[in-house]
């Protein structure tokens, strides 16, 4: 069974996975470069990652530093929680210091595996290591005072997964029996296309922007965004998506939009109390709710519904106004079908064939 697992991203989830797989027992490394200096220091300074909310207790990473060199040496599985902006400068950071039979998680996945691969071939990395995507977050966690994280939600170790390519997951399954309960999914791509913050967060987000403007470090999004007029834009995406995964041969994972009935419905759900208090922000438009949200999962489905002949007006609109707001191109410049490498020619078919 796997012992050994560095940690990648001093934000929030690297925080709390660093801390909980600490707690349970774990040899973990903590990393992220020097720009998280100040984060990490705090971690070393205290000893532990304290853990409150729904994850209580103190968890002790074994070693916390900048080197990459020093934080994959070693490890069996490598967890990469750090948004999906980030993916490729990781990837580039770690691919000299990789070892045969490491195991690369990517947390939530959101594509990523495909940026990690193309690196390690432009680098020429030979080292034997498999690539493999979450389905949504580890945990709803925000860091709430240096070296300590806040979670929403009860640990929850189950999850779906997925490598690129799929042969490998009954691979990387099997290495990770003990550290977590996954599943897995058919592909990266169910991942991807399940995605609940896709559902959750876009629409939302763009339709205040200007409170997110005038509020900046007050707002939260779970208190304050979904009104009836959100919410209802909110269920046409879900609905949209929703057919294009069943064009796509798979299966609607759960219900999109139940931590939204949860909130809108606290005096029933006393166990959300804590994600809606602690699970603030966004504070800004130029931000992952858009970067993320937008470029991964809502520019992947709307370019699947492209290829398969459907429409998804809604979605597309707000990828455009979205766009618009930070001044990116989410829509064309995302991880698309075509982006990704598989041209307009290819069928899903074919393209399953190939991941």
């Amino acid at each position: 069974m796997i012992q050994k697992i560095t940690v990648i991203g001093a934000g929030a989830t690297g925080h709390a996975v660093a801390g909980v797989m600490s707690m349970r027992g774990f040899q973990v490394t903590l990393h992220d470069d020097a720009r998280f200096q100040q984060e990490l220091d705090a971690v070393k300074e205290l000893g532990f990652i304290q853990l409150r909310g729904k994850i209580r207790g103190t968890g002790a990473p074994a070693k916390v530093t900048t080197d990459p060199a020093e934080a994959i040496h070693g490890a069996e599985a490598i967890f990469v929680d750090v948004p999906a902006d980030r993916h490729e400068e990781v990837a580039r950071r770690i691919a000299p210091h990789l070892e045969d039979g490491q195991h690369i998680l990517i947390i939530p996945g959101n594509l990523g595996a495909f940026v990690f691969r193309r690196v390690f071939q432009e680098l020429g990395v030979t080292a034997q290591v498999t690539l493999t995507e979450k389905e949504g977050n580890f945990c709803p966690c925000r860091l709430t005072a240096p070296a300590e994280v806040t979670v929403g939600l009860p640990l929850n170790l189950k999850g779906k997964v997925a490598s690129l390519p799929a042969s490998d997951t009954p691979k990387v399954l099997a290495a990770l029996e003990g550290v977590a309960e996954y599943t897995a999914n058919q592909n990266v791509f169910e991942g991807v296309v399940n995605a609940g913050n896709v559902i959750n967060h876009i629409a939302s987000t763009v339709l205040s922007a200007a409170e997110i403007d005038h509020k900046g470090a007050s707002f939260s999004l779970f208190k304050y965004a979904f009104t009836p007029s959100v919410v209802r834009c909110i269920r046409k995406i879900a609905s949209e998506r929703e057919a294009v995964i069943n064009a796509m041969g798979m299966s609607v994972h759960g219900v999109p939009t139940g931590m939204i009935d949860k909130v809108l419905h606290l005096e029933e759900h006393p166990e959300v109390s804590v994600f809606y208090e602690y699970m603030d922000g966004p504070y800004a438009l130029d931000h992952r709710y858009l970067h993320e949200d937008c470029g991964c999962g809502g520019a992947f489905v709307l370019s699947v519904a492209k290829r398969l002949g459907l429409e998804m007006p809604v979605l597309e609109s707000f990828l455009g106004v979205a766009g618009a707001l930070n001044d990116r191109d989410y829509i064309h410049g995302g991880r698309t079908l075509e982006n990704l490498g598989f041209p307009a020619e290819q069928s899903l078919e074919e393209i399953y064939k190939q991941i």
